[in-house]
């Protein structure tokens, strides 16, 4: 699997910006960021920047969110 970041500049408040999430794929990466959102909603992780940023070599198989920035308010 990939370590990639996710992010999109249309935040306010109670929302997601930034995830760093651990994906076999871009589509998968999209998916994880979706499920997780908040007020932002869906639909800003369909048009968000994803960077593959390296391996992952952990023991984990399974993709998963690493780290998310949550704009509490």
């Amino acid at each position: 699997m990939e370590i990639y970041l996710i992010g999109h500049d249309d935040w306010t408040w109670d929302c997601y910006s930034d995830m760093v999430i651990v994906a076999n794929n871009k589509d998968e990466v999209i998916k994880l960021a979706k499920d997780l959102s908040a007020d932002e909603g869906e639909d800003v992780w369909e048009t968000a920047t994803i960077t593959k940023q390296g391996r992952y070599t952990g023991e984990k198989e399974e993709p998963f969110i690493l780290l998310s920035s949550f704009h509490a308010g």
